[in-house]
């Protein structure tokens, strides 16, 4: 518990029955640290999760279950009611397990996008399951466990998938979506939410929306003037008219190798986009925690379900792409934003990912998400009057290119030795696993240009 403390520092403890023990470290955000205090227990069951339930009042009104101070409270009764079934009701982002020490069971939840991580495993001879790897000293093997709900047998050690997400009934809507997307993740009024600025369409269009809400948001935005990303903040600044900005200034050279060890240990992988990227995430989400924040909002998400990424033609494989890119984020964008924020104990929101959203998307034709030389026509559409013509049209620029971080970071090219090879060597110093497992260093989609990038897009 002590070594993912920063995924929760406010509190932590311990339920423990038998040969079965169950920790929690909490960042609160809902509750005080009492009535908020997980694990839970009633009866034979016992609960610890992550995550935020959105929704929570509603389905405590609904059914009577009387009231409840902490969303992921309510995940334990409600389970009693409805069992696996609960998946559809819950509304938000979340892992965790429901630990039935009787029957010699676990019952893991996770959402529709496996935002939150959530792994299971033997360690020496010992079964686990962990939001972090680096939890363990040692590890015989190890699988993150699926999106749903399943079951692990504590006897046998087997796991089962006992059912998935279902799409959700939607309006057809997505400006509607996307306001209701945000308004919900909007924490209480005196809970500081800060924001991470990118000037891409993306978090420009979350900043569009959180703005018309909430007046007090920290924005903060990573690089130097020089950067592509600068000038474009400066022009949502000016259109929104943003009042709390904070430029977070690129590191030193001299600081790189340093930082560089705490991002690899922070996600857990040799993948150098994973790193560079992450290390753009773990500067702004240090900034957002000095500045006394714990819930931010981010743009991630709407590359994958509004294919932002490629620019296709209507034969080309785009139907594929970007159900493979969905399925991956949970070990590829979500893995790198929930591990290098939640280093600082940052809580990051991600409208794009409502599964109302994603339904929608999921629905659409080539033509919502490509045209002649466009991609993410769909959002580019519909909230044409929210932001200027230079940010709404802006092409996609990875936030560590935007802000000039990966020119610092492929310079671990060197002795004619690749960025992997490189980012390798300072995973092994960390971790006593085996380094073959994909999880620790692919990204299946864009592995081969990965590995020949440089300092900009090509």
């Amino acid at each position: 518990m002590n070594r993912i403390h920063h995924r929760g520092p406010d509190d932590q403890s311990i339920w423990s029955e038998g040969d079965t023990a169950l920790g929690f470290v909490r960042l609160a955000i809902n509750g005080d640290l009492i009535e908020g205090q997980q694990p839970c227990a009633d009866g034979a069951l016992a609960s610890a999760f992550n995550g935020e339930i959105y929704n929570f009042k509603d389905l405590a009104q609904r059914y009577g279950l009387g009231h409840y101070c902490s969303d992921t409270l309510i995940i334990l009764p409600l389970f009693q009611l409805l069992g696996p079934e609960i998946i559809h009701q819950l509304d938000g982002f979340y892992s965790g397990v429901i630990v039935n020490n009787e029957a010699q069971k676990v019952v893991c939840l996770r959402d529709h996008m496996g935002k939150k991580p959530l792994f299971f495993g033997f360690s020496e001879g010992d079964l686990f399951i962990t939001s972090e790897l680096k939890a363990l000293n040692h590890i015989d093997c190890f699988e993150p466990l699926p999106i749903g709900v399943s079951e692990i047998d504590l006897t046998s050690g087997t796991v089962t998938q006992i059912l998935d997400h279902q799409a959700q009934a939607t309006t057809n809507n997505l400006n509607e979506l996307l306001h209701n997307a945000v308004l919900k993740r909007l924490p209480d009024s005196e809970q500081p939410l800060g924001l991470f600025l990118s000037g891409g369409l993306d978090s420009s269009l979350i900043a569009s929306i959180a703005s018309k809400y909430r007046d007090d948001i920290h924005y903060f935005t990573l690089g130097t003037e020089e950067g592509s990303d600068h000038q474009a903040v400066q022009t949502v600044i000016e259109a929104l008219n943003l009042k709390k900005v904070t430029f977070v200034p690129l590191p030193s050279k001299s600081e790189i190798p340093a930082l560089i060890e705490n991002i690899v240990l922070a996600t857990e992988s040799y993948n150098p986009s994973i790193v560079s990227n992450g290390l753009a995430t773990w500067l702004l989400a240090r900034a957002a925690r000095q500045a006394g924040i714990k819930v931010v909002l981010t743009g991630e998400g709407a590359d994958e379900l509004f294919g932002g990424y490629h620019q296709f033609s209507q034969t080309d494989p785009w139907r594929e792409t970007r159900r493979q890119l969905i399925q991956d984020m949970q070990f590829t964008e979500l893995r790198r934003l929930d591990m290098a924020s939640m280093a600082h104990s940052i809580e990051a929101r991600c409208p794009f990912l409502d599964a109302k959203l994603r339904s929608l998307s999921d629905q659409f034709e080539f033509e919502q998400f490509y045209r002649s030389n466009q991609n993410k026509v769909s959002l580019r559409s519909s909230f044409e009057t929210y932001l200027p013509e230079s940010i709404l049209q802006r092409r996609k620029t990875s936030c560590d290119v935007g802000s000039g971080i990966r020119g610092m970071v492929v310079c671990l090219k060197r002795n004619g030795r690749s960025e992997r090879e490189e980012l390798r060597d300072i995973w092994k110093q960390h971790f006593p696993f085996d380094h073959s497992h994909p999880y620790f260093h692919q990204y299946a989609a864009f592995d081969r240009f990965i590995d020949q990038r440089g300092e900009e897009h090509k």
